[in-house]
């Protein structure tokens, strides 16, 4: 589950406060505690963070494209499924509508995780939300339609993998189906066909 509350740090923060602060990184993006044989992989990075050489934005970046990050979300995913958890983990939200998930998808197809992860870091949202010294974390927001706020909810407590890789949110409800547990049913009866 995302974080709920924000966890910030401070360029003067202590190594006990930095590694307080990765630990809530790794529950937001990774979703999990890191097993010890993870953390070693991502030692140096880590290292670097601690000692205050990086802060949490290069840290994140760099998170994204590791192969822990990818093995979790990216490559047992579809493309529009790992759009939809970066968004989560990395900008607190569900994406609002297809046309930011086209936009994220052009971006990963011509340039890769590192450059869509690193739009979404380097977006005037995430400075405006986190800036340079907080967590990501799922923000309490204005919702654009009923459907955004409902994506939201789903998502927001959403474990990795609970509702399969291939389906987004955004999908399956316009689709009637109940992703819930990894499984996909639908949902539709004669009275969900839209009436003209």
């Amino acid at each position: 589950m995302p974080l709920q509350e924000p966890v910030t740090t401070r360029h003067t923060a202590s190594a006990e406060e930095r590694e307080f602060v990765l630990k809530q990184i790794y529950n937001q993006v990774i979703e999990r505690p890191l097993y010890e044989f993870e953390r070693q992989q991502l030692a140096e990075l880590e290292k670097g963070f601690i000692k205050g050489k990086i802060g949490i934005r290069h840290f994140l970046k760099s998170l994204a494209v590791s192969e822990i990050y990818l093995e979790t979300f990216y490559e047992p995913s579809s493309n529009v499924k790992f759009i939809e958890n970066a968004f989560k983990h990395f900008l607190g939200r569900s994406p609002h509508d297809e046309t930011e998930i086209r936009a994220c998808d052009r971006l990963l197809v011509e340039r890769g995780v590192g450059a869509m992860v690193s739009a979404l870091i380097d977006s005037e949202e995430y400075r405006k939300a986190f800036g340079c010294f907080t967590v990501p974390y799922w923000r309490k927001r204005r919702y654009e339609s009923p459907n955004d706020y409902l994506e939201n909810r789903v998502l927001g407590s959403e474990h990795a993998g609970d509702r399969g890789w291939g389906l987004p949110t955004l999908y399956w409800h316009e689709l009637h189906l109940d992703c819930s547990g990894g499984t996909c049913r639908s949902t539709w009866t004669p009275s969900s066909r839209v009436r003209s």
